[in-house]
């Protein structure tokens, strides 16, 4: 009796055993299929692989173009121009000055939070999102931590961010200014200041101001940006006329 069991028990074996190793546990038959590739795409058509940014250009994944970004800066309807803010996907290795053959390198990099310029750079659909191309000329600066604060923003190169002063409505002896709803202010309180403007040699020269200063710039210097605690503008520190 025992040596029929055997025997019935082998010969199952012997018809399962194929069976069982054609179809495999789940797992090893996941891994035969693998995971599906990813599609890539440049407006709509199709790419071999991922895009690779040249030189000293960016590729910025932006935020939505609603009333608020998904970082927090407002973005009033009249304003669809103004700067913006986006994820940095990839960046390129640099460029190199014509004269002097010394590379500068990109000043953001992969997975920066910046903030692009106004008109700045070459929007594109990626994988069916909004991105944009931009050197890193147009980019404003990055955001520590990726929180959309004041206190968080790095200016990039020799730029500033200044808090705007509110404009007075009467002199210091009380006469009454008549200002228009449209008049720019040109000064304010730098709160970040860039690490400096680069050479033609790669190397970083200094701005000469910093933050806690108080500055008067250009009325058409600069780009106005609204971010929580006040009204900004970045500047470059070329365009300020006094400091205090």
């Amino acid at each position: 009796q025992i040596r029929e069991n055997t025997m019935a028990g082998v010969a199952l074996a012997c018809v399962l055993g194929p069976v069982a190793y054609s179809l495999g546990s789940p797992t090893a038959a996941s891994a035969r299929r693998g995971a599906p590739a990813m599609q890539y795409s440049l407006n709509n058509y199709p790419l071999p692989g991922p895009l690779s940014p040249v030189y000293n250009q960016a590729l910025v994944k932006l935020s939505r173009s609603d009333e608020t970004t998904t970082g927090g800066l407002f973005l009033a309807a009249e304003e669809k121009e103004k700067p913006r803010e986006g994820v940095v996907v990839e960046a390129g290795p640099g460029r190199v000055h014509p004269d002097t053959g010394a590379t500068l390198p990109t000043a953001v990099k992969s997975g920066d939070l910046v903030l692009l310029g106004e008109f700045a750079g070459e929007k594109v659909d990626y994988n069916g999102a909004s991105h944009q191309f931009v050197s890193d000329d147009g980019i404003l600066g990055t955001f520590k931590g990726g929180v959309v604060q004041a206190d968080t923003f790095c200016p990039l190169r020799d730029r500033l961010l200044v808090r705007l002063a509110e404009a007075q409505s009467e002199t210091s002896s009380g006469i009454a200014l008549a200002t228009g709803d449209d008049e720019a202010a040109t000064q304010g309180e730098v709160v970040a200041a860039g690490p400096g403007r680069m050479t033609s040699a790669g190397e970083v020269v200094p701005v000469g101001i910093s933050a806690g200063e108080h500055v008067l710039f250009g009325k058409y210097a600069g780009a106005d940006v609204s971010l929580p605690g006040g009204k900004f503008k970045v500047v470059h520190a070329s365009d300020c006329l006094a400091k205090w």
